[in-house]
């Protein structure tokens, strides 16, 4: 293998992604996901595509944290906050869910309320010492600490934004005495000023810790050392020492590296504005582009738990290519959101799985026979023998049945997009969707017509795409502190520490060039949830505009304040690649029937080809609807568009 390798590597549902780029070639690949040992996965992934030499670089969009908050299988966790402030989670906000739930529950915290221990100090708003933090205090919350049994602590005290000295010398004395057992300190981890939102993610970082740190120090000791780098959740980069340091970051790793992949996309061929649309084996990831950017928001949202870090604006729903098709108690259809998963799959994997979307393609004539150029064969007996029942259920052919499946699942996605899109104030209609995904190309003109999108661009492998977005991310870093003081002054004395921060925090992750932005949280006098704007001379007109275009309204009149600024810096190791342009294309059309298929591979710029049909190539197939009609254009892309 030639020097200089680049290996991005996404861990999925069902399947790991694996692409490579050396000087010489381009390797894309998928292999079967390994759930009870992802990182055995990501290990096979790399020596498919060859092994890392000495001076590659291996860079990953990894779901172990996002899972392990899912499924409730992190570490043990102690809170350590302010005596009088032990209920903080378990009280939490009065926030419901859902609006409409007769007897509205509640999800529990990642903490039991017996490893919530108080600590005998306080500090006042300003910072001021009320109660001092005594020697014997700490002493007597590290005995406590050690009794808890916890495998991770966070240390959550009152108003630590403003003054860390108590919170940042109780967390060292317990990181000297509990040796192994990961501390985390709620400022170094966020800088929100809400105890209830710091603390959740304190707790969250605890909890994921020891599992991330684990999966991510297994990977890193069979690579060269400073070879890996990790997606962060708001579509950059860190290195693998950052991520044991503050691991929440990495939560939504996975589909961030996808979201990264289609921005750049966008931006190669003039896409504004346009749709990321992310679908693998379990959900469906949707985010807006806009202006050559993606919209970060300052929280973090897994399942129903919440961090105060910064994250792309993404919105997830449970239909992937293994959602699970079934009836509900009225005998009407549900598609998702349990999925087969990648053991046992869907029934057409041969395994004993239920019947999914995966089998509804498959029956419908709009999957092959085998996938990955052959390599796995699609049992079309065992779709059918899964969806009869089904079928007899509902009362339809086993035809209608797949049919209304795949119906169902483009509404649904369908309102995913407009989550991403009209819920935030933007206009869909015209914009481009860039679908990929091993299951995206599939469901994309179907779902792209409840909205009246102008197009479809499906990218070249597109069941790998999401691993092309960990080779094209930035490495990224941000820093940010509370605003006591609002002045011009102050604010820009602020802006160049944290910018000095930044710049040094990402060189030493060896970004050679560095870029940063600077932003204030601001908000209405009064009002309890902050917008985030550009800071320089016009961020006032600029709050205004986002406030409008967010809630619907700006009040100039009304008193503005800054509450938080922050810093977010960039680096990218190596120029981006330069994309071979085509002067003309060629029109050929080509026409396909709906029992064939055609390789992708035999599509030059310039070649159309008419739906309804599909497009085959070895990491995913793409459904061209009738009324539709595919174009090559330039590297390969297929840009799908409704006949007129």
């Amino acid at each position: 293998m030639a020097h200089g390798v680049r290996i991005g590597i996404d861990t999925g549902g069902t399947f790991t992604d694996v692409v490579c780029r050396d000087p010489g070639r381009r390797f894309a690949s998928k292999v079967p996901s390994t759930p009870q040992d992802p990182a055995r996965a990501v290990l096979v992934a790399l020596e498919a595509a060859g092994g890392l030499p000495l001076d590659g670089r291996l860079h990953h969009g990894s779901t172990v944290g996002t899972n392990a908050v899912l499924t409730r299988g992190g570490a043990r966790v102690c809170l350590v906050t302010t005596e009088g402030f032990e209920d903080v989670l378990h009280v939490g906000r009065g926030a419901r869910d859902d609006l409409h739930a007769l007897r509205p529950g509640r999800t529990e915290p990642l903490v039991y309320r017996a490893d919530c221990l108080g600590v005998r100090e306080r500090l006042g708003a300003a910072g001021e010492t009320v109660r001092a933090l005594t020697d014997r205090e700490v002493a007597r919350v590290v005995r406590a600490v050690k009794r808890t049994g916890a495998e991770a602590v966070a240390v959550c005290l009152l108003h630590a934004v403003r003054e860390p000295r108590h919170e940042r010398r109780l967390a060292d004395a317990l990181r000297t005495a509990l040796g192994d057992v990961s501390v985390h300190a709620s400022a170094e981890v966020s800088a929100d000023g809400r105890e209830a939102e710091r603390a959740a993610t304190a707790v969250l970082d605890a909890y994921v810790a020891p599992k991330v740190a684990a999966y991510v120090g297994r990977i890193a000791a069979a690579l060269p050392a400073g070879a890996l780098t990790v997606m962060r959740s708001d579509g950059g980069r860190m290195s693998a020492d950052e991520v044991q340091r503050a691991p929440v970051r990495t939560l939504l790793s996975g589909p961030a590296a996808g979201v990264a992949a289609a921005h750049a996309l966008a931006l190669r061929l003039g896409l504004d504005p346009a749709l990321s649309f992310d679908v693998g084996g379990t959900s469906t990831d949707v985010a807006w582009m806009e202006g050559g950017d993606v919209e970060v928001q300052g929280e973090l949202v897994v399942g129903p738990h919440r961090a105060s870090v910064p994250s792309l604006a993404l919105e997830t729903v449970g239909a992937g290519g293994g959602s699970v098709v079934t009836l509900d108690a009225g005998g009407a259809l549900r598609v998702g959101p349990s999925s087969a998963g990648a053991d046992p799959g869907p029934a057409c994997y041969g395994r004993g799985g239920p019947f999914t979307l995966t089998d509804a393609w498959l029956l419908l004539g709009r999957l092959p026979d085998a996938l990955l150029a052959g390599d796995f064969p699609l049992d079309r007996a065992a779709a059918e023998a899964a969806g009869r029942p089904l079928a007899r259920g509902a009362g339809v052919s086993l035809g209608a049945l797949a049919r209304g499946a795949v119906r169902l699942a483009a509404a649904t996605t369908a309102r995913a997009l407009r989550r991403a899109s009209v819920a935030r104030g933007h206009d869909p209609r015209g914009a481009a969707l860039v679908a990929f995904g091993g299951a995206g190309p599939l469901l994309a003109a179907e779902t792209a017509e409840h909205l009246d999108l102008g197009a479809v661009v499906v990218p070249v492998d597109p069941g790998t795409f999401a691993a092309e977005g960990t080779l094209v991310a930035p490495l990224r870093f941000d820093a940010s502190r509370a605003v006591v003081r609002a002045d011009g002054a102050t604010l820009k004395r602020l802006a160049g520490t944290l910018t000095r921060e930044v710049q040094t925090r990402l060189e030493r992750q060896g970004a050679s060039r560095v870029h940063a932005a600077v932003e204030v949280d601001a908000r209405y006098e009064g009002q309890a949830f902050e917008v985030a704007v550009p800071w320089g001379r016009t961020w006032r007109s600029g709050f205004h505009e986002r406030h409008a275009r967010r809630y619907g309204f700006a009040a100039p009149e009304r008193v503005v304040e800054v509450v938080r600024m922050r810093v977010r810096g960039w680096g990218l190791e190596r120029p981006p690649p330069r994309v071979r342009r085509h002067a003309t294309e060629r029109a050929r059309p080509r026409h396909l029937a709906a029992s064939g298929g055609l390789l992708r591979s035999a599509l030059s710029p310039g070649d159309r080809v008419t739906g309804p049909g599909r497009i085959e190539e070895p990491t995913g197939t793409t459904w061209v609807e009738e009324g539709w009609t595919a174009r090559c254009v330039d590297g390969g892309v297929l840009v799908l568009e409704r006949d007129r």
